[in-house]
């Protein structure tokens, strides 16, 4: 499960020390993973043996990782001294827990940050920081089996199963323009070794008719694995570079927060 970083405005652990949480996630995921199986198993009268363990595996990992959710959601909203007033929709955000769970443990995700640039405050897609580039990720949210289609260059159109059309704002408006803010912030930090990428992410529905770009991926209930596997062979080991893009975004991400004395 990738590392969820920061949340929108919210202060996070991982602005205190990244390398630090980072590590200590790792620890905390393989220790409390194997406490988590041995006490669902132990409760469920489950004989430990292989076929047992694997007939049921589905079962205590689902619960697993919606409490490593939580825990990231905690992490990311709140520190030993200060908390932040996290998005009503955090925890209901069924994307973002499938992001997360379909991305390994060594990649990075900020939830929707605010840049601050020379220009102001810049409000940006999510960010997944792999191990040599950035993706940003833009969802799009319907029901399941929904299509979305783009149909002029400001706008596209969400056909429900009940082939009811609705008009969206093109979702590559946003993303074009937080790939900009990404990208001229790399530079100016030196960073131009990290690459620059646009996702659209709609894991339960279908997106069709979009032109040939190259520089972005269209995520769908298609291809959904095959990306998250892709992904993954972006980050098989944390380097240098995404440690330091990671960091140089949190140290500019506004962050707005009260003291937990109050």
């Amino acid at each position: 499960m990738a590392q969820l970083i920061k949340v929108n405005q919210c202060v996070s652990r991982y602005q205190l020390n990244l390398r630090c949480y980072a590590n200590r996630y790792n620890w905390l995921k393989k220790r409390r993973m194997e406490a988590w199986r041995e006490k669902w198993l132990d409760k469920h009268t489950i004989q430990n043996s292989v076929s047992g363990v694997d007939k049921y595996s589905n079962h205590w990992k689902i619960g697993f990782d919606d409490w490593l959710f939580d825990k990231q959601v905690l992490w990311s909203t709140r520190t030993a001294f200060e908390r932040s007033a996290r998005p009503d929709d955090i925890l209901t955000e069924q994307w973002l827990r499938r992001m997360l769970k379909g991305i390994n443990d060594v990649s990075f995700f900020m939830y929707r940050p605010v840049l601050l640039t020379k220009s102001g405050p810049v409000q940006l897609d999510s960010l997944l920081i792999t191990n040599d580039r950035i993706c940003c990720v833009h969802p799009l949210l319907g029901e399941t089996g929904d299509v979305f289609q783009p149909y002029s260059q400001r706008m596209w159109n969400q056909i429900t199963n009940g082939a009811a059309v609705r008009p969206l704002v093109n979702p590559m408006i946003s993303l074009r323009r937080t790939k900009a803010v990404v990208a001229a912030f790399l530079k100016g930090k030196g960073l131009t070794s990290m690459q620059v990428a646009t996702v659209v992410y709609a894991p339960d529905c279908y997106i069709e008719d979009t032109v040939n770009d190259y520089e972005t991926d269209f995520v769908d209930q298609r291809n959904e694995s095959e990306w998250f596997q892709r992904m993954d062979q972006h980050s098989l080991l944390m380097k240098r570079e995404q440690l330091e893009a990671a960091e140089a975004l949190l140290k500019m991400s506004e962050t707005l927060c009260d003291s937990r004395k109050d």
